[in-house]
C-alpha cells in the first residue's frame, strides 16, 4: 500500500479557492436576478406576451434553483476540506507530541 502523504496547507487553499469561486458565483447570480428582474413585464400583456412570461419565468426559476444548490454545496465542500485540514493538522501534531513524549522518556 502507498503512503498517504497530505500537503494540510494544500487543502486549506483548495477550500479558500472553493470558498472564492463560491463568492465569484453568488455575485455573478446576483447580478443575472438583478438583470432578469428588468424583464418580468417585457412581453406584454397579450396571449403570446402571457406565454413568453410564463415560459422565460420558468426557465428563471430552474436557473434560481440549480445555481442556489450549486452555491449551497461550494460552501459545504469547502467547510468540509476545512474540516479535513484541521483533523490532519491534529493527527499531525498528536503524533508528533507522542513521539516528542517517548523521545523524552528515553533520554533524547
Amino acid at each position: 500500500m502507498e503512503p498517504l502523504d497530505v500537503d494540510v496547507d494544500s487543502v486549506r487553499r483548495g477550500a479558500d479557492e472553493l470558498v472564492r469561486a463560491k463568492e465569484d458565483v453568488r455575485q455573478a447570480f446576483e447580478a443575472f436576478q438583478a438583470a432578469v428582474g428588468g424583464y418580468a413585464h417585457a412581453f406584454g400583456g397579450d396571449e403570446i406576451g402571457m406565454l413568453l412570461g410564463v415560459a422565460h419565468q420558468a426557465c428563471v426559476d430552474g436557473l434560481t434553483e440549480c445555481l442556489s444548490t450549486n452555491l449551497t454545496e461550494l460552501e459545504n465542500y469547502a467547510a468540509d476540506l476545512h474540516a479535513m485540514a484541521e483533523g490532519y493538522r491534529a493527527v499531525e501534531e498528536g503524533v508528533s507530541n507522542s513521539f516528542q513524549s517517548i523521545l523524552g522518556k528515553l533520554g533524547g
